[in-house]
């Protein structure tokens, strides 16, 4: 089993698991603000019911599927708890009026970006790119006309737009050290 689908197998087991302490792991602002920090993170690994956590899974799989040969387990884990941690603190300090938020998506959005760029950095251009201008294009969509009614009423709560704006601001500075790791590397070799 390939090291990537290895660490989505085990992510996907700990992401069912965690649904049994949903009340005490939420995103919650009041929780947050009382000290529980620890919920910016565990938020995003929370939600509202079966139907949101298999539609993420769903989506983090067919991720697994398109960066198997692309993103190593390390890069996704890193970016999965750096993502994590922009979503909860973008969604602090800039959505002050939401009081709960569940949900994996925000990441999700940032771990396609972060793909995308470990696509360009593999020379899979098309697909690289193509990605960036769909997830660009989605969260630009649901700005401006708002996220799916439908997926709104699946998951039983409303869609965090925000969540998505801040998981692909993440991405996007993930995705800028990896070009310069990439640089820097390919540059330090061809100096020996």
């Amino acid at each position: 089993m390939k090291p990537l689908v290895k660490a989505i197998l085990i992510f996907t087991i700990l992401l069912f698991l965690l649904q049994f302490f949903q009340n005490q792991l939420v995103w919650n602002r009041p929780e947050i603000e009382a000290g529980k920090w620890y919920r910016i993170i565990t938020g995003n690994l929370i939600h509202s019911n079966y139907p949101h956590l298999f539609l993420n899974l769903a989506g983090l799989w067919i991720a697994g599927l398109l960066f198997v040969d692309s993103m190593n387990s390390k890069t996704f884990l890193l970016s999965t708890i750096i993502l994590s941690l922009f979503v909860g603190l973008g969604l602090y300090y800039f959505s002050t009026d939401l009081m709960k938020y569940y949900g994996f998506s925000g990441v999700l959005y940032g771990l396609f970006i972060v793909g995308g760029t470990s696509l360009i950095l593999q020379k899979v251009y098309i697909t690289g790119f193509l990605l960036y201008l769909f997830i660009g294009g989605k969260i630009i969509w649901d700005s401006l006309y708002g996220a799916s009614k439908s997926s709104a009423e699946l998951i039983g709560v409303p869609v965090a737009v925000d969540a998505h704006i801040s998981g692909a601001v993440g991405a996007i500075l993930i995705s800028l050290a990896l070009y310069l790791t990439h640089y820097y590397k390919k540059t330090a070799k061809n100096k020996l």
